[in-house]
């Protein structure tokens, strides 16, 4: 990945491929509790990263040959997660805009037309929503 963010485009293809990705949710409990990127991995250390807390992130273990996405609200205190990350050797960018991005991305998905063969269905669908 090797970059400081990830779009929401480019994180949903990651997931929608299958793609080796860790999302790390670095919310409150609280916002968790409400919606959370299916999959994802949680850890709440909000307040320590708003803190400019250091060591926030120390114990942390994830897999190490794949990119972290960091996910938080707005996609700020979860671009302090991505640099701690990144000084611990991992390949971490965080989520542009966080969950309010999330929650506003759209995708489409071609439906099959039935016995109108000549005719394209598009589902539209939001990704933060399911």
């Amino acid at each position: 990945m090797t970059r400081t963010t990830v779009s929401v485009e480019a994180l949903r293809e990651m997931l929608d491929h299958g793609e080796p990705v860790t999302v790390l949710d670095i919310r409150p409990v609280a916002e968790r509790v409400e919606w959370a990127i299916p999959g994802s991995t949680h850890i709440d250390v909000y307040k320590a990263l708003k803190a400019q807390d250091s060591r926030a992130l120390e114990d942390i273990e994830l897999p190490s040959k794949q990119p972290v996405v960091t996910v938080c609200g707005a996609g700020k205190t979860s671009l302090i997660a991505a640099e701690q990350l990144r000084t611990k050797g991992y390949d971490a960018a965080s989520l542009e805009g966080g969950m309010k991005a999330w929650s506003l991305a759209w995708n489409v998905a071609e439906v099959p037309g039935g016995e109108l063969s000549e005719a394209r269905v598009l589902q539209v669908r939001r990704t933060g929503k399911g």
